[in-house]
């Protein structure tokens, strides 16, 4: 019980304390959640996904296991999710947000801080391709799953060219493949603007919950959050010991996978039209119960260590 409550204390009720402060200023002064979102999609996480890439000791190939599972985990977890939704016969239009969610965690925003303060630093590569693939995966996804059938590949298409998320990717991949070395007047700014993401990230994250409109009457609600939070990590867990890839990366993907749903599932759903307020929900619900779920699982995943 007193490592939990440490783990509880030291990593994830810090993080809501943050998230806590940018929901409260952004109810006070109202700011532009769409600029914060922006500057922090755009600037800030795609310079932090770069930064970590080119400055990681590990080798990439120490990250292959994290890349393959990582792809694996996404098709199979929102297969799973879609095909319970469909066997509940949830309404066919909320089934792929379903779906969705219980794939794809927020592993940016509330998933890098949760590494940086649980793991040794060599894991934060592990982390950030996680990041970085979700990001390559979200945005072809929900482009074919919920937008028109008229705006699918072609859309896909441009926002992965075109996404700095993707670009930074790329270019951190290139750079750290090569062993590049950066002159300081980009590594150093680079440097500077990626310390800030924790911060921004979570005051972002404040700011856009502090936005969100959403009901907690819906049984999907609870029915989505449990299979994120719960069914997601617990299946995740299980493979990874089948597969026998080692026990500290096992225990970073197993809290992974339990982090709240990602964001930007609420922000395509709003864009599409298509259960946005269901999203915001499971973003709103699965990010308050975070601080005790992920606690939970870090403590389980330390304890079978």
């Amino acid at each position: 019980m007193s490592l939990f409550i440490e783990i509880l204390t030291t990593v994830t009720l810090p993080i809501v304390v943050l998230m806590a402060l940018g929901w409260l200023i952004q109810k006070k002064l109202v700011l532009d959640v769409g600029t914060l979102s922006k500057l922090l999609l755009n600037v800030i996480l795609p310079c932090a996904l770069f930064h970590f890439l080119t400055t990681a000791e590990l080798p990439l190939r120490e990250v292959w296991p994290t890349v393959w599972f990582t792809i694996i985990q996404f098709f199979a977890l929102t297969a799973i999710g879609w095909a319970i939704a469909a066997l509940l016969r949830v309404e066919k239009t909320l089934q792929p947000v379903i779906g969705v969610a219980v794939a794809f965690a927020n592993t940016g925003n509330f998933g890098m801080p949760v590494a940086q303060l649980t793991f040794p630093p060599d894991y934060l590569l592990h982390q950030t391709m996680v990041v970085s693939l979700h990001s390559i995966l979200i945005i072809p996804f929900c482009v074919l799953a919920l937008g028109s059938r008229n705006s699918g590949v072609g859309q896909s298409i441009r926002a992965l060219l075109t996404s700095p998320l993707i670009l930074s990717v790329a270019a951190g991949l290139l750079i750290k493949g090569f062993e590049f070395e950066l002159p300081q007047l980009i590594s150093y700014p680079v440097k500077l603007v990626s310390g800030a993401y924790i911060s921004i990230a979570l005051f972002t994250l404040g700011a856009q919950l502090a936005e969100t409109r959403f009901s907690l009457s819906h049984g999907l609600v609870w029915l989505g959050v449990g299979m994120k939070m719960l069914l997601a990590p617990a299946l995740t867990w299980g493979f990874l010991f089948m597969t026998g890839i080692e026990p500290q990366l096992t225990n970073l993907l197993v809290v992974a996978a339990a982090a709240p749903v990602g964001v930007l599932l609420a922000i395509f759903c709003t864009e599409y039209r298509r259960g946005a307020e269901m999203a915001g929900a499971l973003v709103l619900v699965s990010t308050v119960l975070s601080p005790l779920i992920v606690s939970a699982w870090i403590w389980l995943v330390r304890f079978n260590s």
